[in-house]
Parts: structure tokens; C-alpha cells; sequence
């Protein structure tokens, strides 16, 4: 997990060279953090592994970002990803916290 957040935070603080003039706040930053959350909370209930969830989280956030990238008038947003990163890994943490021994747990019968 140290080593995926160390490259994804290098990643991240290297785009600004390529960076647009996109606000850290602006209109879709909620939707990147709220997706993101989402899926890091369903991929952590699936995965109990807190790396695997968060690149299943991040995933489609990068893809976004690379198709925006491709498309005309449109740009790869940094802020756009760090909003995703911030998300997946707040939704795979929530859902660590909660589905821990500590807490709630369940099993599964087949």
C-alpha cells in the first residue's frame, strides 16, 4: 500500500507541467471523490486487501483521465486524479475500519 500511494503521490506532483487551468474545487471534484470513495469501499468488501481495493478504486478515475486526454479541447487532469486517489482511498479506509474484526463482520456459507 506505501509503495502504490509513494508512486501514485509522484505521479501526481509531476503533472503540474502538463496541467490546465482546472480549479481544486471546481464543479466535478465532488463526483471524482464520491465515485472514487464508492468504489474503494465495494472493492474493499470484496478484496479485504487494502492495496488491491484501492488500484480497483483508482482504475477508473486514470481511465477517465486518459480518455479525456485523447479527445479534443480536453486535458488530463491532475486534480481530477488527486480527487480520485483522495476518494479511493477514503472509501477503502472507511470500509477497513468498519468491516474489521473489531466491528462487523460476516461470513459467507455456499
Amino acid at each position: 500500500m506505501q509503495r502504490l500511494l509513494l508512486a501514485l503521490s509522484v505521479v501526481i506532483l509531476g503533472l503540474p507541467a502538463i496541467a490546465q487551468a482546472d480549479s481544486w474545487t471546481g464543479e466535478d471534484k465532488y463526483l471524482h471523490f464520491t465515485v472514487s470513495a464508492g468504489l474503494g469501499a465495494a472493492a474493499y468488501t470484496q478484496t479485504h486487501n487494502r492495496s488491491k481495493a484501492f488500484a480497483w478504486a483508482i482504475l477508473p478515475g486514470v481511465l477517465k483521465e486518459i480518455a479525456d486526454s485523447q479527445t479534443d479541447g480536453n486535458n488530463f487532469s491532475g486534480k481530477d486524479l488527486a480527487w480520485d486517489a483522495l476518494g479511493a482511498f477514503s472509501g477503502v479506509q472507511a470500509s477497513h475500519w468498519y468491516f474489521s474484526a473489531n466491528r462487523l463482520t460476516y461470513v459467507h456459507h455456499f
